[in-house]
């Protein structure tokens, strides 16, 4: 009796259905992916777009593409000028603080907002002599 529990356990049928309690949990997945993607461009020590708006209490997916060398993307939590002990206004789901991009891939970034602000979106892995000008913000609109 014992043996015919294991074998249902270990079954094919049991292991088929793994994968799609994995994919229901994937961020990545196309049903879990936040209702508006932006696709950004990272190359020329540039965002392309520079500038993106979200509102409090959105949530996006931001698809960074590096077209020239390898970089890194780091998104502040905290909007620019904030004081010390100034809570984040935006969360991460990876809470990853360089997302390492490699040339020709995409790497996505999911972001919600809290709080309404502008938060930079800088280059966190030297890339060349104007890596340090490689900037781009995120503006959080207050809810209407």
């Amino acid at each position: 009796m014992l043996a015919v529990g294991f074998l249902l356990l270990t079954s094919p049928a049991s292991r088929a259905q793994e994968p799609q309690d994995t994919q229901a949990h994937d961020p990545h997945s196309p049903t879990n992916r936040p209702p508006r993607v932006i696709s950004v461009s990272a190359k020329d020590f540039a965002f392309e777009p520079a500038i993106i708006h979200m509102k409090v209490n959105e949530k996006i997916e931001i698809d960074v593409t590096a077209g020239g060398d390898a970089l890194g993307v780091r998104v502040s939590p905290f909007p620019d000028g904030a004081k010390a002990n100034t809570p984040p206004g935006l969360s991460f789901q990876f809470g990853e603080d360089c997302y390492k991009i490699r040339k020709g891939e995409m790497t996505p970034i999911l972001i919600e907002a809290t709080e309404p602000g502008t938060y930079s979106l800088t280059c966190c892995k030297g890339c060349g002599g104007k890596h340090k000008g490689m900037v781009g913000r995120i503006i959080v609109d207050p809810m209407p």
